[in-house]
């Protein structure tokens, strides 16, 4: 425990939540605790194929994109196909941007995620675009993440949120701002595979209230925490 405590520099804001629950941690390359499991890996592996379950994201890279025209330079630069990308994830892009996610909500207003092991190479490829057409800012201290995955992930949302999210009006690949129990939050629709999951972020002030609302809300649909054993299993990478 000494030892852990020493090398974790940055907690994230659900890390007492997760510790109440038994998870174990790990500390990644840039000082993140992680909660690594909370049972086994192959349990938590099979709760989320069964049903919902719910993973800390707040350790990656949050860029907040604004500016004049901000949806045509990130469709031309970023885009896997023309035409207009607002409420859309871009993933699969050339260069850095294959291990990066990129969500247009509005013509003028994004977010990037990313590890933070791409961070610099993604602002560098973005300064090298029309730079004068947006601004890029370090969210990541600002906004928590959680991602929502398994085949009750549909049905837990519809109890959060009033945004529709039957597939045929979000379906993968989908962003969207909504409140969920009045926290604005982005959603950013971005299966593994064949398995449904949802990414949200939100104002880290309000992360141990979301996630004792998801938690309730979930809990006749069997919601189960996963840790990041688990969601490399389930190709989360």
């Amino acid at each position: 425990m000494a030892s852990f405590q020493t090398s974790a520099r940055r907690l994230s804001p659900f890390h007492h939540k997760q510790a109440s629950l038994g998870a174990t941690f790990t500390v990644n390359q840039f000082g993140w605790a992680q909660a690594e499991q909370f049972t086994n890996s192959a349990n938590e592996k099979k709760a989320a194929e069964l049903g919902v379950g719910i993973a800390d994201l707040s350790h990656l890279t949050k860029l907040s994109l604004n500016g004049l025209g901000l949806s045509q330079v990130i469709s031309e630069r970023y885009g896997a196909s023309t035409g207009d990308v607002r409420g859309r994830v871009l993933t699969g892009g050339r260069g850095v941007f294959k291990d990066a996610w990129c969500a247009i909500s509005g013509v003028d207003e994004g977010i990037i995620v990313c590890n933070e092991s791409l961070k610099e190479e993604v602002i560098k490829d973005l300064a090298a675009s029309d730079a004068s057409h947006f601004t890029t800012v370090d969210v990541s201290s600002v906004f928590a993440g959680c991602c929502l995955l398994g085949p009750s992930g549909r049905a837990l949302l519809r109890k959060l949120t009033e945004l529709n999210v039957n597939p045929e009006d979000f379906p993968n690949l989908s962003a969207a701002h909504t409140p969920i129990r009045h926290v604005p939050t982005i959603i950013l629709r971005n299966d593994l595979g064949s398995m449904i999951a949802y990414q949200l972020y939100f104002e880290r002030a309000y992360a141990e209230y979301f996630w004792d609302v998801i938690f309730t809300s979930g809990k006749e649909l069997g919601i189960a925490p996963i840790g990041s054993s688990a969601m490399q299993l389930l190709g989360f990478s």
